[in-house]
């Protein structure tokens, strides 16, 4: 897979979750990338969609990708 390829494929995986209402709450980084957890915002009564997502993140462009999106996220938060 091309790396353009992956990182489109990284991104719709970010910004599905995002769409689905969940936030970025913790990144872990190391040599192999990015850890990225998601939680949820919603919560649901159900019980049957898990509260926290984690993605790895491979791909540079992927990963500047959702810390453009974490300083948007800080931004509204204030």
């Amino acid at each position: 897979m091309s790396s353009h390829q992956e990182f489109l494929a990284e991104r719709d995986k970010i910004d599905y979750l995002i769409q689905q209402g969940y936030y970025i709450k913790n990144v872990r980084e190391n040599l192999s990338g990015a850890f990225v957890e998601f939680e949820s915002k919603i919560p649901d009564p159900s019980g049957k969609k898990d509260a926290t997502q984690i993605l790895h993140i491979k791909n540079a462009d992927a990963r500047k990708y959702f810390a453009s999106l974490l300083i948007c996220q800080m931004k509204q938060a204030q």
